[in-house]
């Protein structure tokens, strides 16, 4: 990292730890969900529907976050994403019914919005060499996977003490409120326009066939699949697998919410272990066939060969193999075929994400009625069209990038490389 731009260290770490929260934010009403059915008087259903809340409050707010950010400045748009997050944590612990549960989660999808669109381009402004802010970038998903970790680990000490769950919300609170008295201290880099350099596969004077050029129709649209099945697998996995252990009687309520600590930490690793083996050559997409692959088949072994050994591996390997990573590499082969318009074509990933989000916590709260089984079923259906989404976009990526030269094709790899974020 260039020495000037040191003195942004403080500011990064502060950034980082929003996401601490963020990820705690992602699981702390699944986390919660028996203390807020008998707190609101509501049903399972009815609190999926507040967890579906949160991807609906990022959808409704993404495009005028990212608008927000560019004119009025990355600091004001991170300190609106905390208050965003305060607004939720105290928001929840005060709602007398699902409803104003519901309300009051749109916050956490604004928060999330804000925060994104704030913080990765505040990296690449303070960092613009690319391997500084994509190294940097990655240490997000870290973060996250960290607050996930602490989260389920601290809500069992809770249970098993009795002590009163809104406790965690007010300390989440209390702690981003520290962080936004501090952060607003804090000087942020000069805005500018950045754009990483990023080799165009097929130039438009290259005279190939157009089967051969990157076409949105086909690899396009096998990654916004691609990203609406992978979050699918990890955010299914993390709502429900603590139910889901409970339902077969192999876990008692505070011992299942550690699943939730084995797959993050497994999330944890795979992100620095992930970018460890694109620098090392492998080619991106097909770790997202591999990937996908053993995610399914720990699925289907966790629901048709229930066992508490058998849980416990699968959580850590769908933190390893479903959340540590793929998704960030899908998005940056996206943006390695598609280079023009890269703010264009990343929201339509988002968005991808953001309808997942949305409505699978609904879903699977409506199928719970009748098996959390069912919930894994779905899972693994989801999960599956994910690997032959994967395969599409290996197999087309080939094509395209047959028509390169060896030269072409390891700076076109080196691009990706530096883009996991």
């Amino acid at each position: 990292m260039e020495t000037t731009n040191k003195k942004y260290i403080p500011l990064i770490g502060s950034l980082y730890t929003n996401f601490i929260f963020q990820g705690m934010a992602a699981i702390i009403l699944s986390q919660n969900l028996n203390a807020l059915k008998d707190s609101w008087q509501a049903s399972v259903q009815q609190i999926t529907l507040v967890i579906s809340a949160i991807g609906l409050g990022r959808v409704i707010i993404l495009y005028f976050a990212g608008y927000f950010s560019d004119r009025f400045g990355r600091k004001k748009t991170v300190q609106l994403g905390i208050l965003s997050y305060l607004i939720f944590f105290i928001g929840i612990i005060c709602s007398q019914n699902y409803l104003q549960g519901l309300f009051f989660a749109l916050f956490a999808g604004f928060s999330n919005a804000f925060l994104d669109t704030s913080t990765y381009p505040t990296l690449m402004e303070a960092f613009p060499n690319e391997r500084d802010n994509s190294s940097l970038s990655v240490l997000n998903k870290a973060f996250i996977s960290l607050g996930q970790f602490l989260l389920p680990l601290i809500t069992r000490f809770m249970i098993d003490h009795e002590w009163y769950f809104g406790l965690v919300f007010i300390g989440c609170a209390v702690g981003l409120f520290i962080n936004l008295i501090y952060i607003s201290s804090l000087s942020f880099p000069e805005r500018h326009a950045f754009e990483a350099e990023t080799p165009v596969i097929v130039e438009e004077a290259v005279e190939v066939p157009k089967s051969r050029r990157p076409l949105f129709k086909y690899e396009g649209i096998a990654l916004l699949i691609f990203s609406f099945t992978s979050v699918s697998t990890f955010n299914i996995f993390i709502l429900w697998v603590p139910s889901f252990a409970e339902s077969l009687s192999l876990m008692n309520h505070s011992n299942s919410l550690v699943l939730v600590s084995a797959y993050s930490l497994g999330s944890f690793v795979s992100v620095f272990l992930t970018s460890y083996i694109v620098k090392k050559g492998v080619a991106p997409t097909l770790l997202l066939i591999w990937c996908s692959l053993i995610s399914l088949f720990l699925l289907i072994g966790m629901t048709f060969f229930p066992s508490v050994p058998m849980f416990l591996i699968g959580s850590l390997g769908i933190g390893v193999f479903a959340a540590g990573g793929i998704w960030q590499l899908g998005l940056a082969t996206l943006l390695e075929l598609f280079s023009k318009g890269k703010g264009r074509v990343t929201s339509y990933y988002s968005i991808a994400t953001s309808v997942s989000v949305m409505i699978i916590p609904y879903i699977t709260g409506l199928l719970e009625k009748n098996s959390v089984s069912m919930i894994f079923g779905l899972n693994i259906f989801l999960t599956a069209i994910g690997v032959l989404a994967a395969v599409v976009i290996r197999y087309r990526y080939k094509k395209i990038t047959s028509q390169l030269t060896e030269v072409d094709q390891a700076q076109a790899l080196e691009s990706v490389e530096t883009k996991i974020v």
